[in-house]
């Protein structure tokens, strides 16, 4: 009995064994039933020469097979070695394939013998032709070669394509002398208003024999706008070979017209004055004091001036010699800019009873108040300190009332003119 329980647990241990043996044959059976009829039909990978076109045919396995691309093929560039998932649909289902773009074919071309000229560079792309390949194709040379002295010169350039190909092509460069010197045209004298700008290269064009690259070069450094004269220009442009081509103007800066101002007539008519009136011997103290005297006594007292531009003012006081406080102050504020010194409008606060306009100065010892606008009854205003100021002020009508806290710090010493 007991032989015959082992019998049958063995027999049944078998038949299951046997059982779970089928099912995994099956289930194996199952799955490459699908990968065959759900994803046979298309191929995992594809590999195509670089250039050629890219179909869903090349993906199908068969003919009756037709797939359609998920993936917007457009942005494919098959003209470049590159490596690419690619997404398809085929009936209703999508699947993922490999697409594997190569280049394993060289460049073809022909040899194209150049003349060049000494000092010219050359393009080893220049002495092939005919290149045919399906992506992008470089040349360089297989050495260097030195193509500075004339003669004949046998030379190898070489062509590599995106994948990597080379083909060597042997070929010859000639080596001319070049010595014909570029031509500029268009060069003519120019005349200018005081305080102009100029286009120097408008109209002006260089043409050379060989070289289509030749800088044109232009020296104005003697050119001075702001100053009226007749001041020389040259243009120069020199090719790769070395021949230099040569052409000179004139610049003519004109006086400025009456009526027509700027910043530079207005200080150029400012450097007149000080040209007469102040030295390179002279202090600053010194210098701002013929300013001073000059503004006072050269220019003549009317009520009248347009106050809404300063440069207005001072070509007022400059040209016209006539003007109000805002012309006094305006005229020394151009000289005492052509002299470099450090200064300050300054705008009377309290206009109840006159407006009023002078300067701060500073000449390295802090800032002093310097009014150029004669008072009747006298009174000098060159260079005060707060309190002096104040001293005439209140005597007289609050003529120099100011808001203190607009302007920097002034210096409290009495100034001494040494």
């Amino acid at each position: 009995m007991r032989e015959s329980a082992k019998r049958r647990r063995r027999a049944i241990r078998i038949f299951m064994t046997k059982v779970c043996l089928v099912e995994i044959c099956i289930l194996l059976f199952l799955i490459l039933v699908y990968h065959f009829v759900a994803g046979g039909k298309l191929y995992k990978k594809v590999i195509i020469q670089a250039g050629q076109e890219i179909t869903v045919d090349l993906f199908a396995k068969k003919e009756k097979y037709k797939p359609e691309f998920v993936t917007d093929i457009s942005q494919i560039k098959n003209n470049e070695p590159n490596k690419y998932e690619i997404e398809l649909l085929l009936k209703g289902k999508k699947h993922t394939a490999k697409l594997e773009i190569v280049d394993t074919i060289k460049p073809t071309a022909v040899a194209a013998p150049q003349t060049v000229y000494n000092g010219m560079k050359v393009d080893p792309m220049t002495l092939v032709d005919q290149v045919q390949d399906n992506t992008f194709v470089m040349a360089k040379f297989k050495k260097d070669y030195d193509f500075t002295l004339l003669g004949d010169y046998d030379v190898v350039v070489v062509l590599t394509d995106l994948g990597g190909n080379e083909l060597e092509v042997k070929t010859k460069v000639t080596v001319a002398k070049d010595d014909e010197p570029p031509i500029i045209s268009g060069t003519k004298d120019i005349e200018v208003n005081l305080g102009d700008t100029i286009t120097y290269k408008t109209g002006v064009t260089v043409t050379d024999n060989l070289d289509s690259n030749v800088e044109l070069v232009i020296d104005n450094t003697a050119v001075d706008l702001k100053t009226p004269g007749t001041y020389p220009v040259t243009y120069s442009a020199t090719d790769a070979a070395g021949n230099t081509a040569t052409e000179y103007i004139s610049v003519v800066v004109k006086e400025p017209e009456d009526g027509v101002y700027n910043e530079d007539i207005v200080y150029y008519l400012a450097g007149k004055v000080l040209n007469e009136i102040v030295n390179d011997s002279m202090s600053d103290a010194q210098k701002i004091k013929e300013v001073y005297t000059w503004t006072r006594t050269h220019i003549g007292y009317i009520n009248v001036s347009d106050k809404s531009d300063w440069v207005k003012g001072a070509y007022q006081g400059l040209k016209e010699r006539r003007g109000d406080c805002f012309i006094y102050f305006a005229t020394a504020k151009a000289m005492l800019n052509v002299l470099g010194i450090d200064n300050i409008d300054i705008v009377k606060s309290d206009t109840s009873h006159s407006a009023h306009y002078w300067s701060l100065v500073n000449i390295g010892s802090g800032y002093y108040h310097y009014d150029c606008t004669p008072r009747k009854g006298g009174g000098e205003f060159y260079m005060l300190t707060d309190a002096e100021l104040e001293a005439y002020s209140s005597t007289h009508n609050n003529s120099h009332v100011f808001d203190s806290s607009l302007y920097p710090e002034r210096s409290t010493s009495k100034f001494v003119l040494e």
